[in-house]
């Protein structure tokens, strides 16, 4: 009876140096993955506000030539608002995985496309009245 009990609490304490040892690896190797998304997020993150900070110009750059008018530009930084309000929301867990970036970017594609059809669309705005306003 007494040998019965000392295999069975030997088995235990093997079974649970066994696990022990496992469940270290595996967050030795979640702590990596957990890194490696945070880089990658970073580079993701970085990339899309570099790609905004461009259309934002090409938009400031377009109200300040006076090819957009004021219902035009106020619907691409509209748009733009949209994309920071969904980046903002995917950064709500502290990353942005492959999926996420994928659709900030077909958004922001889009609204590259918005911008370029808006300024090239012949609509300007009125050359008389104050210069500093829109129409």
């Amino acid at each position: 009876m007494k040998s019965v009990l000392t295999k069975r609490t030997l088995g235990v304490l093997a079974l649970g140096l066994v696990a022990t040892g496992a469940q270290a690896s595996w967050d030795h190797h979640e702590r990596a993955y957990d890194r490696h998304a945070y880089q990658q997020s970073q580079r993701f993150s970085q990339m899309i506000d570099a790609r905004q900070d461009r259309q934002m110009e090409r938009i400031m750059d377009g109200m300040h030539q006076g090819h957009l008018t004021r219902g035009e530009f106020r619907r691409l930084q509209r748009e733009q608002h949209d994309i920071r309000a969904m980046e903002h929301h995917f950064r709500a867990d502290g990353v942005i995985d492959v999926r996420e970036f994928q659709r900030l970017d077909r958004a922001l594609d889009v609204a590259s496309r918005n911008i370029q059809g808006e300024k090239h669309d012949r609509l300007a705005r009125s050359p008389y009245g104050n210069g500093y306003r829109f129409n």
